[in-house]
Parts: C-alpha cells; sequence; structure tokens
C-alpha cells in the first residue's frame, strides 16, 4: 500500500491467510497507520505493527492468522482517503 498525498492506493489489497502487507509512506507529511475503519473503531491488531510512517519509511503488518476482511484508517488524518481494507483468503 502506497500512502501519498492523494490518499492510499491501492485502496484495497488480498493476501493470503499469514502473509503481510508492506506500507510505504510516499508523502511528504508522516501517516500513522492503525487496524479499524476509524479511531472509534479499532480492529485487526496485525495492522496496528505498521504505527508511524515518517516520509520515505516502509513497514510491513504482522502475519493474517486467519481469513476475514481487516478495514485500517490514518489515525493522524480523519480523511477517508486514507482509509482502506485487506483482504485476508
Amino acid at each position: 500500500m502506497t500512502i501519498s498525498a492523494a490518499g492510499v492506493s491501492p485502496v484495497e489489497v488480498s493476501v493470503s491467510v499469514g502473509g503481510r502487507v508492506t506500507f510505504f509512506n510516499n508523502d511528504t507529511i508522516p501517516h500513522d497507520v492503525a487496524g479499524g475503519p476509524d479511531p472509534a473503531h479499532p480492529d485487526c491488531p496485525e495492522i496496528d505493527a505498521v504505527g508511524f510512517l515518517t516520509p520515505g519509511q516502509r513497514r510491513e503488518t504482522q502475519p493474517f492468522p486467519a481469513a476475514r476482511l481487516c478495514e485500517f484508517h490514518d489515525h493522524g488524518f480523519h480523511s477517508t482517503m486514507f482509509n482502506g481494507r485487506i483482504v485476508i483468503r
């Protein structure tokens, strides 16, 4: 997943059970990736391993242990353009 000033791209990715997703901050400002659709609904702690990314930094999620849908958001910017989904199959 690439984060830029335009948002997250792609908005949705699919991985196999046990897989990981790499987030790359290609923006000029930091972003704080967290599991769940918004701060009031935390979910998918595997995504929380990404956390705070400075410009140019990349980090992986923890392995996803089961098939499910995981949403994420940028905890610092409450805009839907920084939301996305990971489908674990």
